[in-house]
């Protein structure tokens, strides 16, 4: 049975079975912490997993379009459009989400050459993966924070391939070495004893040398640091926070957050014509404006909001007109479903 099997997964997930114990208490309750984020939430929704930021249910992924423009006349005249929606579980990292969303829109024809990015979307490989399959640019803050007391390896002077040419205080390597990923440089002891950065220098003393050993990983993350403290990152980023935007409209005019379905298959298929509902709008309103101006807009709105309602009361007279009191009331409970 369905509900056996549901019932059999809230045991194996929620609850610790002791078949050995005799009493009238055989099954505990797990703790808290020690239930995973896709345990069965609702047994009518079995697909809804747990996010502790998020709650239960779904998320949804959006990927959109942007007009990097300060003038107000041209930004409205730009269409812009939700390209990629994506409904998973909650429990879901949004770090796993960025190359399936490129690899949507590549096969749709609309892939980005550059995006913008949170910081979990931006990790080291996605950032890598998304350059060398689909050749475009992430433009996303990298997690965590580097080491104040410790010179960057951003600082040092380093070569195309990764290795070091020379150090903040300009003195270079006696040697360097390469061993797959992993990188070795080999300062003289004589001239680091003597630096004024030694208290703060990743190198640290060996046998014979001072030893830098970094990754190109590392190398990788800590230029992107370097380069977030730049006016053409802050400049190029600021444009992210217009999907903030996007989502509260995607909520505000669809009610996207509260769906009355259940199933990922049935949240999927509502989510994106609701996104879809949204690129109609902006569509118009663009359509709008290049044929009558921005200023025309609103009114041209509500004279087909005022047609709109005006024909719904017609219709919804004509209908009851000959139809008994006690069916009439069936008028006065809202429809759901719409």
């Amino acid at each position: 049975m369905y509900s056996y099997k549901l019932l059999e997964r809230v045991l194996k997930e929620q609850c610790v079975v002791n078949s050995e114990a005799y009493g009238n208490n055989p099954v505990e309750a797990k703790v808290p912490k020690q239930i995973p984020s896709d345990s069965l939430q609702n047994p009518s929704d079995p697909d809804a997993t747990y996010s502790g930021h998020k709650g239960q249910g779904y998320q949804v992924q959006i990927m959109e379009t942007y007009t990097d423009t300060k003038d107000k006349d041209s930004k409205d005249k730009e269409l812009n459009l939700i390209t990629h929606v994506e409904v998973e579980p909650a429990h879901e990292s949004d770090a796993h989400a960025l190359m399936p969303a490129l690899e949507s829109t590549q096969q749709r024809d609309l892939a980005p050459t550059k995006v913008l990015a949170d910081s979990l979307y931006g990790s080291d490989e996605n950032c890598c993966n998304a350059q060398e399959q689909y050749e475009v640019e992430v433009v996303a803050p990298t997690k965590g924070e580097r080491k104040k007391d410790t010179i960057p390896l951003s600082d040092f002077v380093t070569a195309a391939h990764g290795g070091v040419e020379s150090c903040p205080a300009g003195h270079k390597p006696q040697w360097t070495k390469k061993k797959k990923t992993r990188h070795t440089a080999a300062f003289d002891c004589g001239q680091c004893s003597a630096c004024p950065h030694q208290g703060h220098c990743p190198a640290k003393p060996g046998k014979k040398y001072h030893y830098l050993h970094y990754t190109d990983k590392e190398l990788r993350v800590a230029k992107r640091r370097a380069y977030e403290q730049s006016e053409e990152f802050k400049d190029t980023y600021r444009w992210r926070a217009g999907v903030e935007a996007t989502m509260s409209e995607y909520d505000r005019r669809t009610g996207v957050k509260q769906l009355r379905v259940r199933g990922l298959k049935t949240v999927r298929f509502r989510a994106t014509l609701k996104a879809l509902g949204i690129n109609i709008l902006r569509a118009a309103a663009v359509l709008t404006t290049l044929i009558n101006g921005p200023k025309h807009l609103f009114a041209v709105f509500s004279i087909v909001k005022e047609r709109i309602v005006s024909t719904w009361h017609c219709l919804k007279r004509l209908f009851f007109a000959g139809l008994p009191n006690h069916v009439k009331k069936w008028n006065h409970h809202p429809i759901y479903g719409c």
